[in-house]
């Protein structure tokens, strides 16, 4: 309906992993374009290695792997590993060359180990609104990508594997693609929630709770309060609360 609500939509917020979702449109955005061969293989090199989310930090250097399978690693686990040889691969300046071209125009990309927080001068930054016009951009795929690179895009993003956030307020059963961030401090996610009424896209970002639970919380109501909203269907508190209960705090960067 291009109906929207914004809260400090335009206000600038650390990216944190959510970054990674400009570095993928931007490789599916230059492979229609012939301009990136995603089958082309890289080898992984021990400079590449870093910590917090993902896997590649425990594999051997020198392995090889190709563009898109790196791409799986930096949005299923969120590796940060695969995000550098990602972003380094296809060029920071393509990145946010794309995003201008698009008009996307408070987003920048300038760290591409995703780890770097403020105060630093080239943190990523990224405000609500623009992620959520980007997840626009992919779940209508006819308006700027081809139909395959679209359908795989969102076959990441719906098995991206960290369910603290937009998941904990929607309805069992209920389909959401969407790539959390989280660095000290610093909590988000934005995605593209799937309902019977019809699909939407919500865009979460928190900066400065002195508990990761708090955020986590915080988002997970307003993603119940806009569920219920769109959906008419009221969610059982109980069943809420106990989802709470359960959630472990997580020590990897994502």
């Amino acid at each position: 309906s291009n109906w929207q609500f914004a809260v400090n939509g335009t206000m600038e917020f650390p990216a944190a992993s959510v970054a990674k979702v400009p570095v993928m449109m931007t490789a599916y955005h230059m492979s229609d374009l012939k301009e990136l061969d995603l089958a082309q293989k890289v080898v992984y090199k021990p400079s590449d290695k870093l910590g917090g989310a993902g896997v590649l930090q425990w594999m051997p250097p020198g392995k090889v792997f190709t563009i898109r399978h790196l791409m799986l690693y930096m949005i299923e686990v969120s590796d940060n590993t695969a995000t550098k040889i990602e972003a380094e691969t296809i060029g920071l300046d393509k990145i946010n060359a794309y995003l201008r071209q698009i008009n996307i125009t408070q987003t920048r990309v300038t760290d591409p180990t995703m780890l770097k927080e403020c105060p630093a001068a080239d943190v990523n930054l990224t405000t609500p609104l623009d992620m959520a016009h980007l997840m626009y951009r992919i779940n209508n795929s006819h308006q700027t990508f081809s139909p395959a690179s679209a359908k795989e895009m969102l076959i990441y993003l719906k098995r991206q594997k960290y369910h603290w956030g937009i998941w904990r307020g929607v309805a069992p059963g209920t389909v959401v693609a969407d790539k959390t961030g989280h660095v000290d401090g610093v909590l988000n996610d934005v995605g593209i929630v799937y309902t019977k009424s019809g699909a939407y896209i919500l865009s979460v970002f928190t900066y400065g709770f002195t508990k990761k639970s708090q955020a986590r919380i915080f988002i997970n109501d307003i993603s119940r309060a806009v569920f219920e909203e769109y959906t008419g269907t009221k969610l059982p508190m109980k069943k809420i609360k106990k989802a709470k209960l359960r959630r472990k705090s997580r020590h990897a960067r994502r």
